[in-house]
């Protein structure tokens, strides 16, 4: 019998806040009166998260003539929905990181970071008004490994090696070992942070698109895409030919042939290889 999702958190304990300048963002993000002002003035308090976004904002990625010192021309260079989405970022950047610094740790972050650019790139170039939630959901979409490794270290930790050297598939021995898997783990992290239910969906179906609520398949296929392109750049800790199934129904999702997704593939290379430089420092 499936787990239910309170049986799940009761099972993983208590799961790690949403840092509270992220929180607060979020709100003046979805107020309509909220001002640059008020933005400027939450995110000023964590100091690290503003040394972040001045970098972003002097990024190649944003081609600035002049360097942006002060956080309100960061504010106002990137616009609201990219700090938002830089926010998050950082807070899923830490995380990723919860478990320590070891390499598990970095290649996840950095597979999250090149899947949510990829999954961007991908809602771009089929002209889709979901950029920026796709960028999130990619960010988002293992989640759930992080916390199942902070919270079962040594179990977890073995699930992964078995994972990287071909032994186990991923979601089906994630389901035997635990009850659950990491889609249901980042499901119940995401609905416990209060962030929309679109990126709920994206997290949790992003390896069964089809299955997800039918106004967020697109968005869920855009993840799963880039999931794919991060494991075909060898980003990430499990074989490319494993999401197969998952790319056979994105593209059945979004209504394209493999010949379409292919020569799309050219822009999102492309795409990633303009923000190698987020890639790297971020």
């Amino acid at each position: 019998m499936p787990i239910t999702p309170q049986e799940l958190i009761t099972n993983l304990g208590d799961l790690p806040p949403l840092p509270q300048v992220a929180a607060q963002v979020l709100r003046l993000a979805a107020d309509p009166d909220s001002t640059t002002d008020d933005l400027r003035r939450i995110i000023s308090t964590d100091q690290a998260l503003t040394s972040q976004i001045l970098k972003i904002a002097n990024s190649a990625m944003f081609g600035m003539v002049r360097e942006v010192k002060t956080l309100t021309q960061a504010i106002m260079t990137l616009g609201f929905s990219t700090i938002k989405s830089v926010v998050i970022a950082s807070s899923a950047k830490n995380l990723y990181s919860r478990g320590g610094t070891g390499l598990q740790e970095r290649v996840l972050w950095e597979h999250a970071l090149v899947t949510a650019l990829a999954g961007r790139a991908y809602a771009r170039a089929f002209r889709s008004p979901r950029v920026e939630e796709a960028f999130l959901g990619g960010l988002m979409h293992d989640i759930g490994k992080s916390v199942m490794g902070v919270k079962y270290p040594d179990r977890y930790g073995a699930l992964v090696r078995a994972i990287y050297n071909g032994e186990a598939d991923g979601l089906e021995a994630e389901l035997e070992t635990f009850g659950f898997d990491h889609t249901m783990v980042g499901e119940a992290l995401l609905q416990a942070w209060n962030l929309p239910a679109s990126m709920v969906h994206a997290v949790r179906w992003h390896h069964d698109p089809a299955h997800a609520p039918a106004d967020d398949q697109a968005l869920t296929a855009f993840v799963s895409l880039g999931n794919q392109m991060a494991l075909d750049r060898k980003v990430g800790l499990g074989r490319p030919e494993s999401l197969a199934a998952c790319t056979q129904q994105a593209c059945a999702v979004l209504g394209i042939t493999p010949e379409v997704l292919e020569s799309t593939q050219l822009q999102v290379v492309e795409a990633l290889e303009n923000d190698k430089t987020l890639i790297r420092d971020f």
